[in-house]
């Protein structure tokens, strides 16, 4: 894998624009899955309009999945020989024009190409993110500011119920095709954010560090036959299971099965987001103050672990039939399974220092290929049932069974002094 130095280099010259560029990144981040959430918030529009049944809708989302795959191994490959400073606008602008043109779709076919599209270039977010941070921050700086970079998910699906809402108001709610509006003015987001990169960011802060071959003692395949990196595909499938049955078909269920208005929907949908992004904050620094008060490391990630899976089980709620039940369950599922994100990440770094690119690379392709299956097998089963009951009240056990396979075959990390170097000890 292709590394860079690990020194602070520019960081400390940077003063504060280098947490200026970290803004950016969150932005960034935010437009990327407004994108996506403005697709969920309209689905129901777009159905309708085009008479898709849920198999079909299954398969856009496949779509998206496969394209998203491809396109971070390839842009991880591609960053390391280039650089940050061109090819991340230049992907910000390949995706928001795939966004823009959503609201231009004439049946399915074209909804699936564009979503393909929108798919190889939001998926260069993560690579490029990750490499600016490691180029503009200390080692010491880089765990907030990937925070920050990470944070913008939460952001963006919190604001995107907002200017469906307004839209909607502005243009006309009894315009059928009124859905169309809020993928043209997300895509001009997209472009003016490129604007404002060009404005704050020097080309000579994100200068390209030439490629050169990671040092290490181990080849990757010591990595693939350790056990904990196939414990690692039982979580990441587990934990994306848990998040995108519900980011796909939450909105379906409450405007179908709930009654739900389009704008009680999109009110909803704020606070599910905004829980869920409280979540992610929370489960990361309670697990860090678990670590602090005594409990050792890797327990710390267990218990939070565990509290998390625990809270996916308010999807059971689905069962009881009252409205207002049903929202607060919904909100606390939210919040648990935005969190086990938090786990993940840091589990992914007890595996290997030298190969941290491969394996989350690796994870990452595997997990979007199971999603691409995923979508369209779910939306067979709610044709077939004709309920989305059972499908959001499961969606979490795969999480429960990985848990499992983690705290019984995980191998123990020897214990080590929290104020261990990085490479001792990830907290």
């Amino acid at each position: 894998m292709p590394s860079l130095p690990d020194g602070p280099a520019p960081a400390n010259s940077l003063g504060f624009l280098r947490w200026l560029v970290c803004g950016l990144l969150l932005l960034a981040t935010a437009v990327n899955y407004m994108d996506r959430v403005a697709l969920n918030q309209t689905s129901k529009e777009i159905i309708d309009a085009y008479g898709f049944n849920k198999a079909s809708w299954g398969q856009v989302e496949m779509a998206f999945s496969i394209a998203f795959g491809v396109g971070t191994l390839a842009t991880g490959w591609f960053v390391d020989r280039v650089g940050v400073y061109w090819l991340y606008p230049a992907l910000v602008v390949g995706w928001s024009m795939a966004g823009f043109f959503t609201g231009s779709i004439t049946g399915f076919y074209s909804l699936v190409a564009i979503r393909f599209l929108l798919g190889l270039f939001e998926a260069g977010n993560w690579p490029c993110g990750i490499r600016t941070t490691r180029q503009v921050l200390s080692p010491a700086e880089r765990p907030f500011g990937n925070a920050l970079f990470q944070s913008g998910t939460g952001i963006g699906s919190t604001i995107t119920p907002f200017i469906v809402l307004i839209c909607g108001v502005y243009f006309g709610r009894d315009d059928p095709d009124v859905w169309r509006w809020p993928f043209r003015v997300i895509g001009v987001i997209g472009l003016g954010w490129v604007s404002l990169w060009f404005l704050i960011v020097p080309r000579a802060t994100l200068h390209h560090v030439p490629y050169r071959s990671a040092a290490g003692p181990e080849p990757f395949k010591t990595v693939l036959a350790d056990r904990r990196f196939w414990l690692l595909v039982a979580v990441v499938i587990g934990v994306n299971t848990a998040w995108h049955t519900f980011r796909v078909w939450m909105p379906l269920y409450l405007r179908e099965a709930r009654g739900f208005t389009k704008e009680e929907l999109q009110f909803f949908s704020v606070f599910y987001y905004v829980a869920s992004d409280v979540g992610i904050w929370v489960v990361g620094l309670g697990t860090m103050l678990l670590a602090r008060v005594g409990v050792e490391v890797h327990r710390s990630r267990l218990v939070s672990y565990f509290l998390c899976v625990c809270l996916l089980l308010s999807a059971f709620a689905v069962f009881v039939g009252d409205g207002r039940v049903i929202e607060m369950a919904f909100l606390a599922y939210g919040f648990g399974a935005l969190g086990l994100f938090s786990i993940y990440f840091t589990l992914t770094q007890e595996l290997s220092a030298v190969h941290q690119g491969k394996v989350v690379g690796s994870l990452g392709f595997i997990n979007a290929m199971y999603l691409a299956a995923m979508y369209p097998i779910q939306g067979l089963w709610i044709d077939w049932v004709r309920s989305y009951d059972y499908l959001l009240a499961l969606a979490g056990l795969p999480a429960a069974f990985a848990f499992v396979g983690v705290l019984l075959f995980w191998n123990r990390p020897k214990k080590v002094p929290l104020d261990s170097p990085p490479s001792d000890v990830l907290l």
